[in-house]
């Protein structure tokens, strides 16, 4: 059996006749408790019905308010209010457990005047960090069969159609400002989403045209390093520029200075000519710095060993079109 228990307040202590009038008309099979406090009534029973008669009949003793499980923005005076719950161990007639026990509460409240709400007809859409502006543009129609006033929408949605020189969109007359601005939000979805692609597709040219230079730099650095001719290497390097190798995040080597590093690449302890390094696809770009994933294979002594790849990174800055520091970590 699914017992409900129902817990009534009544906060102005001067209804209570009437409530208890109303209780008793609905002819209880159950014992009723009564409690009296301070500034209020507290009632409380067990039924194995619902008894939803009863707020009916509580309702129509106040013909100026209204039920609501909502009490909005704002303090209101909840003159009554009333719970029921069911146990979530609540069973049917058969001994099955029931899906969804009662756990709520409304609130007799004053009615609110009905306010129609004013809406803005500019929609703001984010692109990443872009602000874009949609439009809903509302006009007055007419049903011309049936003489029915209504609302109609017009077939643009991104500008503030004001002189309503646009077509009309045929397709519904709404009943009221509200209605038609809720439908045209709906309709902007296809074409947001139509802008938002061509949007993402100018950021990635954008992005691509930004990162071209680096890349072509980066590339014929790397290609110069593979064939060892050091003019080539030195070619986009600045005067200044600082080197750092390190192994297992220790540095082996540091130079500074471009006269500096072509005396490094000269030596026998430079690793960067011939060894032949492929880039990866792990380009990182955070310009004015540029993370390189490399690969080569290892010279090996014993010819008949296979050769295993290894991989390795470079770190890039750039300024003005040439390169001012790398690091290379193996």
């Amino acid at each position: 059996m699914i017992e409900t228990s129902i817990a009534i307040t009544v906060n102005r202590k001067s209804d209570i006749e009437v409530i208890q009038q109303k209780i008793i008309e609905n002819k209880m099979q159950f014992p009723v408790y009564i409690r009296e406090y301070e500034f209020s009534y507290q009632i409380n029973f067990t039924s194995d019905y619902e008894e939803w008669e009863l707020d009916t009949a509580i309702l129509d003793c106040f013909p100026e308010y209204e039920y609501t499980a909502d009490l909005e923005k704002g303090r209101k005076e909840i003159r009554i209010h009333i719970s029921r719950y069911q146990s979530e161990f609540s069973t049917d007639g058969w001994g099955r457990r029931i899906d969804n026990p009662l756990d709520e509460t409304k609130y007799l409240v004053k009615k609110s005047a009905k306010k129609v709400e004013k809406f803005n007809p500019a929609i703001k859409v984010l692109f990443d960090n872009q602000e874009q502006y949609y439009y809903v543009n509302i006009v007055n129609g007419i049903n011309k069969t049936t003489e029915e006033q209504g609302f109609l929408l017009l077939d643009d949605f991104k500008t503030n159609n004001e002189n309503n020189s646009a077509d009309i969109l045929k397709d519904k007359l709404y009943k009221s400002p509200l209605e038609a601005f809720h439908s045209g939000y709906n309709k902007i979805h296809d074409l947001v989403n139509a802008d938002f692609s061509v949007f993402q597709e100018d950021k990635k040219k954008a992005i691509r045209e930004v990162q071209k230079l680096p890349r072509k730099i980066i590339r014929d650095f790397i290609n110069a390093c593979n064939n060892s001719v050091i003019n080539d290497i030195l070619k986009n390097l600045d005067e200044n520029i600082s080197f750092e190798k390190r192994t297992n995040y220790v540095t082996d080597n540091r130079v500074q200075g471009i006269i500096e590093f072509k005396k490094y690449l000269e030596t026998s302890e430079q690793q960067l000519c011939g060894k032949n390094l492929k880039i990866r696809s792990s380009w990182s770009f955070k310009l004015p710095f540029v993370d390189v994933g490399v690969k080569y294979y290892p010279v090996s002594i014993d010819q008949g060993k296979k050769n295993i790849s290894k991989y390795e990174q470079i770190k890039f800055e750039l300024m003005d079109n040439k390169i001012v520091n790398i690091i290379y970590e193996s």
